[in-house]
């Protein structure tokens, strides 16, 4: 079963047979219609549901709308993305990793399961339609907009998790309960037919709110202005070169010209200057005329320095320093360097742990999260890796600080020990 397959009538069967589901594993139609709120109603009355104020479709018209905004998200989404997400055994304490090991680069104290477990296939590929990649991408760029993510798990006949969908939260909401904190979800398909989930078949992904604990604080809530600024900017200078008259240069004579020498005039001048072959050449003016270049004008620099306030604060509330978003003005291979790597270890790595919580706490129960972790892979991200000399500097220290030996070294470096 999959959300896709919500259409006319048959998504409506599908909630059917979602609420059956409900009612083979909880005993009885009642307990099943008290765990989603009782709700079958048109989804206008649900529109005070749990967190609904900050879910609001708006938000997400600023991906396709926001040049600036699309570019920020589509840097995380991309980072994220290409990360394999493995699942780990727990190891014992003994077997944790060394100090020789990378800190930023080090996997969980574990071993991979293997592609063959059902949670690593899960992640793998989430259900027929998405691939691994979409679902992260789908996932981030559902928090970039809402400050909140769905992912609702489909199970077969015997209960197991066999599929994720990820699910638009403009298009979900809450049913809170004073004792349990949340009853369940309801979600809008399409056509406005209505999925119930329980609880415990969703995997609820949210930035902290202070001013609403069922809700997501969207990341576009505090940048609209400024990133409505920037929109407005562009559409004003857009009309404005539409209906534009402004001469670019203007030429001072004395005397009024008579209209047979301002045709004259231009005629010469543009057959000695129109043309990509004649661009910058010199002019020379007759005597008594002065040229006068305008330059820009108190709007134009308005409308810069709208443009730059716009994409700062978009670029700083994602964490995306501006050279990742075309921004090269005093850029060099050694600030842009460093950039790209602060942004991995302090975005994106946080964002990661974000996502590794969630799973831990809301998908891995359901495999035995006892004794599995998941971790992404960071060993292929160019701009976390040390360059050779640093390698090898840091090693020199250890060994003559005590921390390591010179074995210890070698089989940090795949090599044998000496004495064999």
């Amino acid at each position: 079963m999959g959300i896709v397959k919500d259409m006319g009538q048959g998504f409506r069967a599908l909630s059917a047979v979602m609420r059956r589901r409900h009612v083979g594993r909880h005993g009885s139609a009642g307990a099943a219609a008290d765990n989603v709120g009782g709700y079958t109603h048109g989804f206008g009355e649900l529109m005070g549901g749990g967190g609904s104020d900050w879910a609001q479709t708006a938000f997400g018209e600023y991906y396709p709308r926001s040049a600036i905004v699309y570019a920020a998200i589509k840097v995380r989404q991309d980072a994220i993305a290409r990360l394999p997400l493995r699942v780990m055994r727990r190891l014992p304490a003994s077997r944790t990793r060394g100090p020789g090991d990378d800190s930023v680069n080090a996997r969980a104290a574990g071993e991979p399961v293997g592609a063959e477990h059902p949670l690593q296939r899960l992640l793998d590929s989430p259900n027929p339609f998405w691939s691994r990649s979409d679902l992260w991408r789908a996932t981030e760029t559902y928090l970039s907009l809402w400050g909140a993510a769905f992912w609702g798990l489909e199970r077969d006949e015997n209960g197991g998790i066999v599929e994720i969908w990820p699910l638009r939260p403009d298009k979900m909401r809450l049913i809170p309960d004073e004792r349990r904190f949340i009853k369940g979800f309801v979600y809008m398909g399409a056509g406005g037919a209505l999925v119930p989930y329980l609880p415990e078949d969703v995997v609820w992904m949210r930035y902290f709110n202070p001013l609403d604990e069922y809700a997501g604080l969207s990341p576009i809530a505090p940048l609209r202005q400024s990133a409505d600024m920037g929109m407005d900017a562009l559409r004003a200078n857009r009309k404005l070169l539409q209906n534009d008259s402004t001469p670019g240069i203007i030429i001072e004579m004395e005397g009024i010209p008579t209209d047979a020498e301002v045709r004259d005039f231009y005629a010469r001048w543009e057959s000695r200057f129109q043309g990509v072959e004649k661009t910058r050449r010199p002019a020379l003016l007759s005597p008594g005329m002065k040229a006068s270049n305008l330059g820009f004008s108190p709007r134009d620099m308005e409308y810069i320095e709208s443009l730059r306030w716009s994409l700062e604060d978009v670029t700083r509330v994602f964490g995306v320093p501006k050279v990742m978003v075309g921004d090269l003005e005093n850029t060099t291979f050694s600030n842009f360097s460093t950039a790209r790597r602060l942004f991995w270890e302090d975005t994106i790595a946080a964002q990661l742990e974000f996502y590794r919580e969630a799973l831990q706490q809301h998908l891995l129960p359901h495999f035995g999260g006892d004794t599995l972790t998941v971790q992404f892979d960071l060993s292929g991200v160019e701009a976390l890796k040390e360059s050779e000399e640093n390698k090898a500097k840091r090693r020199r220290i250890y060994v003559q600080a005590g921390i390591m030996t010179i074995d210890e070294v070698r089989r940090d470096m795949n090599l044998p020990p000496l004495g064999s």
